[in-house]
């Protein structure tokens, strides 16, 4: 079996270096890849992504560090405009494979760009750093892909963004919360994709037995 990501720009920032620009994976991926035996197929460019995808028997969507411009859900665009536009390729790869009934899963900014593709806007976090780099408690909807994965109706979730689902896509199903009214966790079983605001990929480098299941339940899903 064979699953499709996307890889991730940074600046490393050391100005006397000329190594500073990187499209990356999270070595959790590449961990989760190795731990289940699949292959991991990075997809970067927009040249025969078609082709690529069709070889994949799902999607994950993994988070950013990089804003989305909000002229993609309606507002004004940046100024200056990111250096480098993300949304712009994923867009068309979560395009085929939802088309395709494909099985998709986005982390963090992964459920935010799901959520602009099908409709819905994003938004700052309410309280600056109030969902950065920190732990909170999520109340789950019984009979969502989250629950079903902590098998309760509360759980601790770790935390790191700065937006989050403004407007909710039409077509997309609120299945976690947070304290605070922030929206955890979405999903669209009919076509296939489930998202979280947060990082259960850490489970792979944690150790955490829980979480590893939301991949293990997305690869199933993937076999079917």
């Amino acid at each position: 079996m064979k699953i499709a990501t996307l890889l991730r720009y940074c600046d490393l920032g050391n100005e006397k270096s000329a190594w500073n620009y990187r499209y990356y994976i999270m070595h959790d991926y590449e961990l989760m890849a190795r731990e289940n035996g699949i292959g991991l197929c990075a997809i970067m460019t927009p040249y025969d992504y078609e082709d690529i995808c069709a070889v994949c028997d799902g999607l994950i969507i993994p988070g950013s560090a990089t804003n989305m411009n909000p002229s993609y859900y309606g507002e004004p665009p940046l100024d200056p405009p990111p250096e480098i536009d993300e949304y712009a390729l994923d867009s068309k790869v979560m395009d085929y494979f939802i088309k395709n009934n494909k099985p998709v899963l986005g982390i963090c900014g992964g459920l935010q760009w799901l959520n602009v593709y099908f409709g819905g806007t994003l938004t700052n976090v309410p309280v600056a750093d109030s969902h950065s780099n920190t732990t909170h408690e999520i109340t789950i909807k019984p009979g969502s892909f989250v629950y079903d994965v902590f098998e309760s109706e509360k759980a601790i979730i770790n935390s790191y963004h700065g937006q989050m689902i403004g407007k909710l896509a039409p077509e997309l199903e609120v299945v976690a919360t947070s304290a605070d009214g922030i929206i955890e966790a979405v999903e669209n079983k009919a076509k296939k994709v489930f998202a979280t605001q947060w990082h259960p990929e850490q489970s792979y480098h944690t150790g955490d037995p829980i979480e590893k299941k939301f991949f293990e339940n997305f690869l199933e899903c993937c076999k079917k």
